[in-house]
């Protein structure tokens, strides 16, 4: 894999998510940049065309076939930059897609993720991105996520029940 197939990871996982959504005849737009420079991935709209929310979607690397096992050493899926703005208006929604097992799931998200959600790591950029820096040939860190513990994870079912739910209103 190389820099250009690690960042259009992202860009597939969103796809594929955003394909189903549609199927099930909810109204969702393309990627957006937000006011602070940061990325919706999938806007949801109402039938007159407003936003109503966004969901965010991660991409998985692995073969994960079940989203209640964690990887080794990992604490909780970790779910976007602690420091990025785009938490001061939360997505409704998270959705974890795993390209290599096409397995989804996700977690619904508090109004203030800090209130319910911990952080990893503890120190902001602390830790080197060993696959993001051997693909770039920069040098990378993981700076603090939002980390959901297992037991808040639902299903790909679930969360499309939420979300039909959601747009619905």
């Amino acid at each position: 894999m190389n820099w250009e197939e690690l960042k259009g990871e992202g860009d597939v996982a969103v796809k594929k998510v955003c394909d189903g959504l549609e199927k099930r005849g909810i109204n969702v737009g393309k990627s957006i940049m937000s006011q602070f420079g940061t990325d919706e991935d999938i806007p949801v709209y109402d039938s007159l065309g407003n936003k109503l929310f966004w969901i965010s979607v991660k991409s998985v690397p692995g073969n994960t076939t079940d989203p209640k096992k964690l990887p080794p050493g990992y604490k909780g899926w970790m779910c976007g930059e602690v420091e990025s703005k785009q938490w001061i208006y939360p997505p409704t929604v998270i959705i974890w897609y795993c390209l290599k097992s096409n397995v989804a799931w996700g977690a619904i998200t508090p109004k203030r993720p800090s209130t319910e959600w911990f952080i990893y790591p503890d120190r902001y950029g602390i830790i080197k991105d060993q696959r993001k820096s051997y693909l770039s040939g920069k040098t990378y860190y993981i700076y603090p996520s939002y980390c959901v513990p297992v037991e808040r994870i639902i299903s790909k079912d679930q969360v499309i029940e939420y979300i039909k739910q959601l747009s619905d209103l």
